[in-house]
């Protein structure tokens, strides 16, 4: 049993390597921006499967050329506990086959000689199932009404994920891939995809450390085209 897994952990590392590597092959074929984004999650677990999330992070590049912070809070509800025997998860989110949510979150400029603001009002809902013990699939639909320097519109994404569980000697990580596309109604198009791939890195019950690669492809963003080396720290309480 041990060999099987230990088989399939290395076909889920090859296979999220191999993404990460076509996509940074095909952005060099392009002219493209890279950045780093830095983000911080702190989850609040309550009692009847409610939820809180608060959140800071900081972007450039994304739909902007020009840095920005984001931050945010949310609440979101669980629903129907996945049954299928498999190892914990430490995100209480990926333990249920249902998660419904909003919140509000705000976007602002943080550089010199640049005034933007967004204000953003969420709503989310997220499904999750376990092909198998150790695979988890997620697929989100997030709506978003946004303010951009008062101007409104709304902006649709549907985001699927997969992660796979490796435990090696009670060291525990998961790499995943995910894909996300985009609606806007302010272009009237899908605009927007992201593709990304990475592992997460958890401790105990109390962190996780998610480290990244993003490829980001937009029509109407400047820049267009942007890699992003990530890293979020989340914060469960």
């Amino acid at each position: 049993m041990c060999r099987k897994q230990t088989t399939a952990a290395i076909k889920i590392v090859v296979g999220v390597a191999l993404m990460a590597a076509f996509c940074l092959s095909a952005s060099a074929q392009s002219q493209t921006v890279g950045e780093f984004w830095p983000a911080v999650d702190a989850h609040i677990q309550f009692a009847d499967n409610w939820r809180a999330l608060a959140f800071v992070g900081l972007k450039k590049g994304d739909e902007f050329s020009y840095q920005q912070v984001n931050a945010g809070l949310g609440l979101g509800y669980q629903w129907k506990a996945i049954t299928k025997p498999h190892p914990e998860n430490i995100d209480p989110d990926k333990e249920h086959t249902f998660v419904f949510g909003g919140g509000y979150e705000r976007v602002q400029s943080i550089q010199s000689g640049q005034p933007n603001d967004e204000n953003r009002l969420v709503l989310s809902a997220l499904a999750s199932f376990r092909p198998a013990s150790r695979l988890l699939v997620t697929d989100r639909n997030r709506v978003e009404f946004r303010w951009i320097n008062g101007v409104y519109s709304t902006r649709y994404r549907n985001l699927l994920f997969g992660e796979y569980d490796i435990t090696i000697h009670k060291f525990r990580f998961s790499p995943y891939a995910s894909a996300e596309a985009f609606y806007s109604s302010a272009s009237g198009s899908w605009n927007e995809e992201q593709y990304s791939a990475g592992v997460e890195w958890s401790y105990k019950r109390l962190f996780m450390i998610q480290t990244y690669y993003l490829r980001e492809n937009c029509t109407t963003c400047n820049p267009a085209h942007l890699n992003v080396g990530g890293l979020t720290l989340n914060l469960f309480f």
